[in-house]
């Protein structure tokens, strides 16, 4: 029998990686660097396992390897550049995203990443160059369009499918450990809590997860379940979302057109945690589920507000939204609010959390 090849070994590593088999995608990729030490890709390859394994100084090692051997490779810059964010190294980042624009000025990811970054350092006037340059020469200029909305104060109705598929999927093996540890994110916890003073004995109940991301929130409410389906644009945070084993079903879709075509009158539950910061106008939406709740359902929310208007697109990219907007339409769709308490979202932001009930029908 002839000895296995380099490339047959990493197309087969591939596979299993696609697959979510990571312990399969390590051992191929380990396998090829065997073979061949300086096949760049494969350490590449290996560092986003590795990543995805939350062993991020075997990660940093193999992206480092990778650009050693090739020099050029943008997305070898901008997953090290990730893995420096994610790290505290915001300075060190910034270079990686900024080589990778250079190198690959079509690649939507490194300009989405070296943009949030610059805003988050308050940077704005550096930001907005890089989404003007991404805007002439990425492959996806609706997504910077939309960022520079953001930045010149303009509010588009709701963000694009894509900008909210990629601002999730680069980041979704780290998304948890990020959001919790570093941003002290427990909105979810803190809408289960709210649901269990309003229902504290609630089981079986057919729940909704809107925007599921990687479970975060499905997680908490499970126990009051007997069918939970997820709904999200990333299929990064859908691959995160699968492993936790308490949804029944996922589905991979824009969250209004899902609601839209799903069958009416089939949730006693929806949530939708950090997930109404991506839509501006929110009518099409709260028809949507009006139609999906049945009577007495629960729908519970998070929100970032504003006072000013019904609805603004902030410099962060998430839309912010006025109590009296989301009250006026939970009315004319036939819910009453059964819960509302201001409540951290993220570190700084403070917003509102809102359980509504849907009519006896």
């Amino acid at each position: 029998m002839a000895a296995p090849r380099a490339e047959d070994l990493f197309r087969e590593a591939l596979r299993s990686f696609d697959a979510g088999d990571l312990e399969a995608a390590a051992e191929g990729f380990a396998g090829v660097l065997r073979l061949d030490a300086a096949y760049a890709l494969a350490h590449y390859q290996l560092g986003n396992v590795r990543w995805d394994q939350h062993r991020a100084a075997d990660a940093e090692e193999h992206f480092r390897a990778s650009l050693a051997l090739a020099p050029q490779h943008a997305e070898s810059h901008n997953n090290l550049g990730i893995l420096q964010q994610m790290s505290g190294r915001a300075d060190e980042a910034i270079a990686s995203y900024a080589r990778a624009t250079e190198l690959a000025p079509a690649l939507v990811q490194p300009h989405l990443n070296l943009g949030r970054l610059l805003v988050n350092q308050s940077r704005k006037d550096e930001a907005v160059r890089c989404y003007r340059r991404a805007l002439g020469s990425s492959d996806n200029p609706p997504v910077f369009a939309h960022l520079l909305a953001a930045l010149e104060g303009s509010s588009p109705a709701a963000a694009p499918a894509e900008y909210v598929r990629m601002t999730f999927d680069g980041f979704a093996a780290q998304f948890d450990e990020h959001l919790v540890r570093d941003l002290g994110y427990r909105v979810p916890e803190a809408l289960a809590r709210a649901l269990a003073r309003l229902q504290p004995a609630a089981t079986g109940l057919d729940a909704l997860d809107l925007g599921c991301g990687t479970g975060l929130c499905g997680a908490t409410v499970a126990a009051t379940t007997r069918r939970l389906v997820g709904v999200d644009l990333s299929p990064g945070m859908l691959r995160q979302a699968r492993a936790r084993a308490c949804y029944q079903e996922l589905f991979e879709a824009d969250i209004v057109a899902w609601a839209q075509a799903a069958s009416p009158a089939q949730f006693d539950l929806i949530v939708a945690a950090d997930v109404l910061i991506y839509l501006g106008a929110l009518e099409a939406l709260f028809a949507a589920l009006a139609r999906l709740a049945r009577p007495r359902a629960l729908f519970a929310f998070s929100l970032e507000v504003c006072a000013d208007r019904d609805w603004r697109l902030q410099e962060s990219g998430r839309y912010a939204h006025s109590p009296a907007y989301v009250e006026r339409l939970a009315s004319a769709h036939g819910f009453a609010v059964a819960s509302r308490a201001e409540s951290p979202i993220r570190s700084p932001v403070v917003g509102l959390l809102y359980v509504l009930e849907a009519g006896a029908g």
